[in-house]
């Protein structure tokens, strides 16, 4: 009878293992599938530069135009995204109120706590910036990239603050 028990709970005990790396590999095939949680896509007819505050930290790219600025965040975090019209350097924050120096064109708040964070700058359409629609007009269901738009935040979820 001991023996049946320690081997049920040795079984049981290896088996939890197995379910721990099973979770991992699982969490980590989701990031590959749903793709690095944000990306801005390009269509001004411009180079334009991002400024991006995840959670705190500042991501700078300029952004050529008909292109795209991938960036792996964790899409529970909060997010806001500065737009400047043209390229420009030196674009930092303060350190107490977060806010960019020099001051963006445009700044947006991404209030969509575990959706992907996949848009569109065109500042010839109202809104400038909007969620991806993807390829084949939004039938496809993927970003230009691939990656899957069915968990990307939605138009009401892009605040404009500036």
């Amino acid at each position: 009878m001991k023996n049946i028990k320690k081997t049920l709970l040795g079984a049981l005990i290896i088996g939890s293992m197995g379910f721990v790396s099973v979770q991992a590999s699982t969490t980590e095939l989701l990031k590959k599938t749903q793709g690095p949680g944000f990306e801005l896509y390009n269509k001004a007819s411009n180079t334009i530069t991002a400024a991006l505050l995840v959670d705190g930290e500042l991501t700078v790219q300029d952004v050529l135009s008909n292109k795209k600025f991938l960036l792996t965040v964790d899409t529970n975090k909060p997010i806001r995204l500065g737009i400047y019209n043209q390229p420009t350097k030196n674009v930092s924050k303060t350190f107490m109120s977060g806010a960019l120096t020099p001051q963006p064109n445009a700044v947006y708040e991404l209030t969509a706590p575990g959706k992907t964070k996949y848009v569109t700058w065109n500042p010839a359409k109202s809104p400038a910036l909007y969620p991806q629609t993807g390829t084949l007009m939004g039938l496809s269901g993927k970003s230009d990239s691939g990656y899957p738009l069915g968990s990307n935040l939605g138009q009401s979820q892009i605040i404009l603050k500036k």
